[in-house]
């Protein structure tokens, strides 16, 4: 599926494209101004099916179309919240998950402006479904009242897993969750274990006997690890405990194997996984980057296609073979080969100490006039999650401004401080019990080494990022005043009005030992507007105005404490956006703000020699 990265008008559009595994060139598979997504070829490779809205624009249904082309058939009558298509092993029959429809006497009532919002009442629940791709019957398999998060088709093709909570809310996904298996007839369940926080890519074994997954290895609900538990229950096994990266991807293989996807540091890595535990890494193409977490293997195992980039690569498909002594893999598609003629940054990694003996890893992104005699304006853009990294890959989004002020002669610091994926489950829940302190110093300890290093201009030093990036720049500039402006995008200022606000309070309980209905004094501890009243730096602050991860109350409590205390700042809202900016007008509209707020308190334009003081060029 190829799709832009902005949105231009009321709805997204995609097109399907082939691109073979020879050199041939790639091709668009289906075209037209509407939204086709999630290609699924079946067993046989004969027809592909997928999701569109070219019936009805923003409604979704399901269909089918020959590999060799012709006429796409819609094969599933209801349409609307539509999502992961997956073929049945015999290629019979195609599941889907489906969100259940309004009501008409609901639909009326709106009509009729009687719509009162009665909260936690009337879900509607994601279901999976299963079309007969012959006499195209369907009918729902998991149970009422209950949202399937995720499932997987039994080796004969007879029964599904389903990983589900009671209820649709996004916070259930952080609390207790139940896999159970059903027929594909649909009927009674039967529950097979349960687990804290989601049971993620499920895989059944080839006899049918077990379930493999991610799942969390400590407080934070995160599929660092792989395990296995028997259809029969009782305790699961970890396939990868001593595993030193984090999990990210886990899908069937060849031979009744598993294949497995995880981030080592700033990388991507790939492993062939038993059903004992026993893995061995694939050599497949450069050691550097990262892969997309979706991985796809041919009927043998033999081939593999993904989608890898690195810093100065956007995002590509690949192909490879496997076991072939690191061959390198093919690139198969071209479609943002212009991108790399931009004005791009090397991209770098960097280490240093922070508190004695704690080494943090992170990435460094040069000016792209970098030489190695000048001082450098600096930004440390802090990723979000916190359960998240900076991976070696293309920044240069919206929300990842590190290419894009490269361009514009800056140095751009991107930190994966304590907290952060791809050091082991340790590292990852690392500030449990401590939000904003380790993790923090982290980010400032980044700062200063840079400084000694002779990189960054002490006198021109600026912050930023998105969603957990925006509370630690909200943080940090109540903390210290090194830094001369700041952008704080979707941040939290309020950790205890944030708990109640947002979609997904049970996280908090990844990070704090109590709720904050108990004990709210460790998360006004570590809110930013319980320091408020120290900041002084120059500070940006955006928010999607329908933001349900962080309400955009959060930013505007910031910004009028901040106007209170006369520190220069500016609220920039974006109507329609929630917590991800997607109408092409609206980012560019951030993007610019962020380049000219910056450039309006760094001055980058003004280099600095190796001593730190100031020079034209």
């Amino acid at each position: 599926m190829v799709r832009s990265f902005a949105r231009k008008g009321e709805h997204p559009e995609a097109d399907l494209w082939i691109a073979p595994f020879s050199d041939r060139e790639p091709r668009r598979f289906t075209s037209g101004n509407w939204l086709d997504e999630a290609p699924r070829p079946s067993p046989d490779s004969s027809r592909v099916a997928f999701l569109s809205d070219r019936s009805e624009r923003g409604r979704k249904s399901l269909y089918v179309i020959p590999i060799d082309g012709g006429e796409a058939l819609r094969i599933f009558e209801e349409q609307g919240d539509v999502s992961e298509p997956s073929w049945s092993p015999d290629g019979h029959f195609v599941a889907v998950l489906f969100k259940e429809s309004e009501a008409q006497e609901e639909k009326e009532r709106k009509e009729r402006r009687e719509d009162a919002k009665v909260w936690d009442a009337n879900h509607r629940y994601q279901r999976v479904w299963v079309i007969d791709v012959q006499s195209l019957e369907a009918h729902p398999v998991s149970p009422e009242g209950r949202q399937v998060w995720g499932y997987a088709w039994s080796p004969d093709g007879e029964m599904i897993a389903l990983n589900t909570t009671p209820t649709p809310r996004v916070d259930d996904r952080f609390k207790e969750t139940e896999v159970a298996v059903v027929s594909r007839k649909g009927g009674s369940t039967r529950m097979v274990f349960r687990t804290c926080g989601p049971a993620e890519d499920l895989v059944w074994s080839a006899d049918g006997l077990y379930l493999a997954y991610r799942s969390r290895a400590g407080q934070v609900p995160h599929g660092d690890y792989v395990y296995r538990s028997t259809l029969e229950g009782g305790e699961a096994v970890c396939l990868t405990p001593k595993y030193k990266g984090t999990g990210e991807y886990l899908c069937s293989f060849t031979d009744g194997e598993l294949l497995f996807l995880g981030h080592e540091g700033v990388v991507s890595a790939l492993y062939r996984l038993d059903w004992e535990g026993k893995g061995s890494r694939l050599r497949i193409g450069k050691a550097s980057g990262t892969i997309g977490y979706s991985v796809s293997a041919n009927a043998n195992g033999k081939r593999l296609a993904m989608v890898w980039q690195d810093g100065t690569h956007p995002p590509e498909v690949y192909a490879a073979e496997v076991n072939t002594g690191g061959q390198e893999s093919r690139r198969r598609t071209r479609l943002g080969a212009e991108l790399e003629e931009a004005a791009l940054g090397e991209m770098e990694v960097v280490r240093w100490e922070s508190d004695p003996g704690i080494e943090i890893q992170g990435l460094l992104v040069r000016p792209c006039d970098y030489r190695e005699s000048e001082r450098y304006p600096l930004v440390v853009q802090v990723h979000g999650g916190p359960t998240s990294l900076w991976a070696d890959k293309f920044c240069a989004s919206w929300r990842d401004w590190a290419q894009v002020l490269a361009g514009r002669g800056y140095a751009v610091l991107l930190p994966n401080p304590r907290g952060s994926t791809g050091r082991g489950a340790a590292f990852s829940n690392a500030i449990f019990g401590d939000v904003g302190g380790g993790e923090l110093q982290d980010v400032l300890a980044g700062v200063e080494a840079m400084i000694e290093r002779g990189l960054a201009d002490p006198a021109r030093l600026g912050i930023g990022g998105w969603s957990w990036g925006g509370y630690l720049t909200a943080l940090a500039i109540t903390r210290t005043d090194r830094f001369k402006a700041a952008v704080m995008g979707a941040g939290v200022s309020n950790l205890i009005s944030d708990n109640s606000l947002g979609d997904i309070p049970s996280a908090n309980l990844s990070y704090f030992r109590d709720s904050v209905y108990h004990d709210p004094d460790p998360y006004y501890e570590r809110s930013p507007i319980r320091y408020v009243s120290n900041a002084r730096t120059p500070t940006l602050i955006l928010h999607g105005e329908e933001d349900k991860r962080v309400a955009v109350a959060q930013s505007v409590e910031m910004y009028i404490a901040l106007r209170t205390l006369k520190v220069e700042t500016q609220l920039v809202t974006y109507p329609r956006e929630g917590h991800s900016i997607e109408e092409r007008e609206h980012q560019l509209d951030l993007v610019r703000r962020v380049l000219n707020w910056f450039e309006r308190h760094l001055q980058p334009g003004s280099n600095s020699n190796s001593s730190g003081t100031t020079r034209p060029t």
